[in-house]
């Protein structure tokens, strides 16, 4: 059945329920006022009946009754039943009492009413009538004592009694089912004919529709020569002529969009002939681009070797000639090596940086971060490195009460940014002071929000630079005059590390007003132990002339619980000093002094009058660079000499130490004699750097040049540590540590990375070919100590991420794949090289609220992790994915965080998976 029936259905359908309908309702409504009618005559003419009977019998019972007729009132009664009708008669006398019955014995029923007129029960089977019997009065003769007691005078009508006669009313019930019969098939009978004439009359009434709504069809299908075929009705004449109208006007129409058609199908298919060369093109362009993007990060990786590994050997020598005697000129000379050469490394660490974080690879650590110890430590490198003798400016680290001690973030980036935005205000600042403060602006379950303000005394910056100081390599003063030097990077570097840790910076600044950069990042809380200074309960007097620096001093102080006296000159110290001996016990004297000799002179007079006079320990606060150590005696005299800015753990040492005896703190390190270590490096300078750096140390050094014979010498001799490098010619380092591990003697000795690679990729590539440690060149000779020393005494084990069995667990891992280490490390690495996509597009589906595509994302991230052994992310992609499947987007914010943070937990644990050899 096509459309066109359908819809001609519907509207026969239509028109005969508007006809039928009415009809139908309005004969059930005369059937059943005229079966409502005949059942009234029929009960109305049965109970006229009913009542002519016992009327009858009452008449004629009269005299029976009252002349004890027993033969006589049997026949009446015998009369009565004979009526098919009657089904049982009682006659009672003037005492209720039944006197005569006949028929079926009634059932047990409740009292009987004697009424004094006719009475009629009914109910659904049977019919009865109650009668009372009156008899007119009789004048007796005879004074029989069997004359009945119910005789009265003859001028009264008396009750001689009653007779009850029960009907049946089947006969009746039968007839008026008889009538219900007859009327239902006649009302079906009429209904039915009537139906099949209507459905005759709308046929035809709407043939002429069907006809039109089929033109319509055949109009609409583009058949217009068939449309003249159709035969309409003489009175649609006048609606075939406009068809035809219309006929005629859409086939000039089709006609003329088939051109149209045909001219623009030319058109597109010249300019699909130009997209596709244009498509080809970019095609072309893109490849190119591919490959210009992985040249530039190819580039950048040699050049960080390359620059580095020349770097490494200059830092290393510096510090060996800084450990001779030289005198001033020379001192000077190899200092300035040192700070060009650091200087060299900045910038390319600024680089470097900038393009990992153009190329999206910069990936942040997730651990515990002591955000005092951090800020006290940039300070210190910043002040060592940047002031100067004729730029002394204070340098105050201000941290709120409520910054908690611990907490869990990526220490190398947050001092990346402090180092950027510090180094720049001492820069830029020639007098005054520079401020790190810091506070807490929120703090929920799982997020911290630190606020740092960098606040400067310097130049200022102008309206006009403002608004590009964020751009690459765009810089305050690009003048070839210009007083300050750098790439340009370092803030454009800051601002991206600060939006990757969920935060945002910006700047006031007013030229010749200073400067306030401020910025926040989201941290999350550590359950880390926190560590409390003991309390010294002392009392000092301090001498600093820096009002603000006072300040901060005195902060630090009443934290541990010491009193402290203020001083504004010598005189005021001296007077202190003499008025106390009476009163109350003076414990050390904290003297501020300058770099100026005529200062330091005058420094040391004081300190020599209060150690001979007083017997009071004093305590030198100075900034760097220090020249007390070119005044022996005024470094001989003093208790202790603390570097400006002063942390609060330096400043509680230095006290403590007044009490304590002058044995040092330090513990020296187990001896290293008995150590055998393999320097593995195709650079000779760096080899000699290295045997340079161990020998004097006790250890036993052996070189290799090349990764074949480091496989030689392993061969023959047993080695405690091995330090490789990883660009060789032949075999390069990854290669030679994967044919050492396969040896069983070197299944566990500590191989230490020791490279020039910076990019995190490398990293994983090289923890992954068999190495247990990461060091970047240039490297310290400290740093290099303390990693031997770590592995070589008993202590390899690399510090593990927190929660690491949850972020990734070994044996599941295997389990799943039977075992099978290859398709195990397979399956994981296609997971964590996806996540980083897989995260950006939930990010995206999420702020565009696509619900659907952020089920799918969540959906396939949940069903790879579930066959990885990656616990902690497949239970928060059930949750969110549980939680967008039944409650949609509502209060999802917490859920995609905790999801969102396995992620990023599961990619900074990547580098720490070890798997076992094969």
């Amino acid at each position: 059945m096509n459309v066109l029936q359908i819809k001609s259905l519907s509207h026969k359908a239509r028109a005969f329920f508007t006809a039928f309908i009415p009809v139908t309702f309005a004969s059930l409504i005369f059937a059943i006022i005229y079966i409502e009618q005949r059942f009234t005559d029929i009960d109305n003419l049965l109970l006229t009946q009913l009542q002519q009977i016992s009327a009858s019998f009452a008449t004629t019972s009269d005299y029976a009754i009252v002349f004890s007729d027993k033969d006589v009132l049997s026949r009446l009664m015998k009369t009565v039943l004979e009526n098919p009708l009657a089904s049982s008669i009682q006659v009672y006398d003037t005492k209720k009492r039944i006197i005569a019955e006949l028929g079926s014995k009634p059932p047990s029923e409740a009292a009987i009413l004697f009424p004094l007129m006719v009475k009629i029960v009914e109910n659904n089977d049977y019919l009865t009538i109650i009668e009372p019997i009156y008899s007119e009065s009789i004048e007796l003769f005879s004074t029989n004592e069997n004359t009945p007691d119910f005789i009265t005078p003859k001028d009264q009508s008396q009750i001689s009694g009653w007779v009850r006669i029960k009907f049946t009313k089947s006969q009746n019930n039968l007839k008026k089912q008889q009538l219900n019969s007859i009327i239902f098939i006649s009302l079906l009978f009429f209904n039915f004919c009537y139906a099949l004439v209507l459905l005759k009359l709308i046929k035809r009434f709407l043939s002429p529709f069907y006809k039109l709504e089929q033109t319509i069809k055949q109009l609409s299908l583009g058949n217009f020569p068939q449309i003249e075929s159709i035969n309409f009705p003489p009175s649609f004449d006048l609606l075939k002529q406009d068809l035809s109208s219309i006929t005629e006007r859409l086939e000039n129409y089709r006609e003329e969009i088939q051109q149209s058609i045909e001219q623009a199908t030319e058109d597109i298919r010249k300019n699909m002939d130009s997209i596709e060369e244009k498509s080809a093109q970019l095609h072309i362009a893109n490849k190119e681009v591919t490959e210009s993007n992985r040249l530039k990060s190819q580039f950048l990786a040699n050049i960080s070797h390359e620059v580095r590994t020349p770097l490494n050997a200059i830092l290393g020598y510096t510090k060996i000639l800084q450990k001779d005697v030289l005198d001033n000129q020379q001192r000077t000379y190899v200092n300035t090596i040192e700070q060009s050469t650091n200087n060299l490394l900045a910038i390319i660490g600024d680089i470097l940086d900038f393009s990992k974080i153009e190329a999206g690879k910069l990936n942040l650590e997730q651990t515990d971060i002591n955000i005092r110890d951090l800020v006290d430590d940039v300070f210190q490198i910043l002040s060592a490195n940047l002031l100067t003798r004729n730029k002394q400016i204070a340098l105050i680290p201000d941290i709120n009460d409520n910054v908690p001690e611990w907490m869990i973030g990526d220490p190398i980036r947050i001092r990346q940014i402090l180092t950027n935005l510090i180094g720049n205000a001492i820069k830029f600042t020639e007098n005054g002071y520079v401020q790190a403060k810091i506070t807490l602006s929120s703090s929920e379950q799982n997020k911290l929000t630190l606020v740092c303000q960098i606040i400067d005394t310097g130049i200022g910056i102008s309206e006009k630079t403002l608004r590009s100081l964020f751009k690459p390599f765009s810089q305050g003063d690009t003048s070839t005059t210009r007083q300050f030097g750098g790439t340009g990077l370092g803030l454009v570097i800051t601002r991206k590390l600060v939006e990757q840790m969920s935060g945002k910076i910006d700047v006031k600044s007013e030229l010749g007003n200073g400067s306030n950069f401020r910025f926040s990042i989201n941290l999350r809380p550590s359950q880390k132990e926190i560590e409390l200074l003991d309390s010294l309960n002392k009392t000092i007097i301090l001498f600093e002339p820096i009002s603000i620096y006072r300040s901060y001093i005195e902060n630090s102080l009443k934290k541990i619980d010491t009193e402290c006296i203020y001083c504004s000159s010598v005189e005021h110290v001296l007077s202190h000093l003499k008025s106390s001996l009476t009163q109350k016990q003076i414990d050390a004297v904290l003297l501020s002094t300058d770099q100026e000799a005529n200062e330091l002179s005058d420094t040391y007079e004081l300190a020599y009058f209060i150690k001979n006079t007083y017997d009071i320990p004093c305590i030198l606060m100075t900034q760097p660079p220090s020249k007390i150590p070119q005044f022996p005696e005024l470094q001989n005299l003093a208790s202790d000499i603390l570097l400006k800015p002063i942390s609060h753990k330096r400043l509680h040492q230095a006290l403590n130490q007044l009490s304590c005896s002058g044995i040092p703190n330090d513990t020296p390190l187990s001896p290293l004699e008995q150590f055998k270590i393999l320097a593995v490096d195709d650079n000779s300078t760096n080899l000699q750097l290295v045997e340079h750096w161990l020998k004097p140390n006790g250890l036993e050094v052996s070189l290799a040049y090349s990764g074949q014979q480091a496989l030689e010498m392993s061969a023959n001799n047993q080695f405690d540590l091995i330090l490789m490098d990883i660009q060789m010619p032949g075999l390069d380092g990854m290669e030679t540590t994967r044919q050492l591990r396969l040896r069983d003697a070197y299944k566990e000795t500590p191989i230490i990375a020791l490279t020039a690679h910076a990019l995190h990729s490398e990293k994983h590539q090289i923890m992954e070919a068999g190495m247990n440690a990461y060091l970047t060149k240039p490297v310290s000779e400290s740093i290099l100590l303390d990693t031997i020393y770590k592995w070589c005494t008993g202590t390899p084990e690399e510090e593990l991420p927190n929660n690491f069995q949850q972020v990734f667990d070994l044996g599941l891992s295997l389990s799943i794949v039977n075992n099978k280490v290859e398709i195990a490390r397979e399956m994981l690495t296609m997971l964590i090289d996806s996540l980083e996509s897989e995260k950006k597009l939930i990010k995206h589906h999420f702020q565009e609220q696509e619900l659907e595509k952020l089920i799918h994302v969540v959906h396939r991230i949940h069903g790879a992790s579930k066959y990885c052994g990656t616990p902690e992310l497949t239970k928060h992609a059930n949750f969110l994915e549980t939680h967008l499947k039944e409650l949609g987007l509502e209060e999802v914010d917490e859920v995609l965080n905790d999801f969102t943070h396995a992620i990023e937990n599961l990619l900074e644990a990547r580098s720490y998976i070890k798997w076992p050899q094969q």
